[in-house]
C-alpha cells in the first residue's frame, strides 16, 4: 500500500482543519511528518517499520476533527504571509516540495523583481510528489525580492518573496 497526492494533500488538509500541532503518519514503507506554525515534526530516517503506526500529537485542548471528506479535500493549502515591518510582507511555502518560478521550462517566470502583482496573481508552484500547487498572491503589491531559486527544494514556511504590499 502507498499514499498518492492526493492522500498526502488530504493529510495536510485534515492537520490545517483540525487543533493538532503535528502529525506522523505511516503507511509501509512511507512515513510521512507534518506540522502547523513552523512546529518543528520528527524526522524519519530510513524506510519506516512495518510496527509502527500513525502517532498524532493532539493539542490539548480538543480533538481531532473528522475525517475531511472529497470536497473538503480539494480546497487549496493556504500559503503562510509574514509582515515585516517596513520592508514588505513576507511570502513563505506553503508546503514542502520543489519551488518552480515558471510553468514549465523554458518559459517566463510567474513574476520578477518589480514586478506589479495583483490579487491572486501567481507567483509561483510548489510541487510536492508530482502534484503542481500554485501559490497565489493574497494581495496586490510589488515584488520586492525573490528568495527561492528555479528548482529549489522548500519547506514549510521557507521564504519565497517579498512583496511590498500597496493599500
Amino acid at each position: 500500500m502507498s499514499l498518492s497526492p492526493s492522500d498526502i494533500k488530504s493529510i495536510v488538509e485534515a492537520l490545517h482543519r483540525s487543533e493538532w500541532d503535528t502529525a506522523t503518519i505511516v503507511v509501509g514503507d512511507v512515513s510521512i511528518s507534518v506540522s502547523r506554525h513552523g512546529a518543528a515534526a520528527p524526522l524519519a530516517v530510513g524506510p519506516a517499520s512495518e510496527a509502527s503506526a500513525a502517532r498524532p500529537a493532539p493539542n490539548p485542548a480538543s480533538e481531532p476533527s473528522s475525517r475531511p471528506d472529497a470536497s473538503e479535500a480539494a480546497q487549496a493549502v493556504p500559503q503562510a504571509t509574514v509582515d515585516t515591518p517596513g520592508a514588505g510582507t513576507l511570502v513563505a511555502a506553503p508546503s514542502v516540495g520543489v519551488f518552480w518560478s515558471a510553468p514549465e521550462p523554458g518559459a517566463q517566470p510567474f513574476v520578477q523583481v518589480g514586478q506589479r502583482v495583483e490579487k491572486g496573481d501567481t507567483l509561483c508552484i510548489v510541487e510536492i510528489m508530482k502534484l503542481m500547487n500554485s501559490v497565489t498572491a493574497e494581495f496586490s503589491g510589488t515584488v520586492l525580492e525573490i528568495h527561492a531559486e528555479n528548482a529549489q527544494a522548500v519547506e514549510f514556511g521557507t521564504p519565497l518573496f517579498t512583496i511590498a504590499e500597496e493599500d
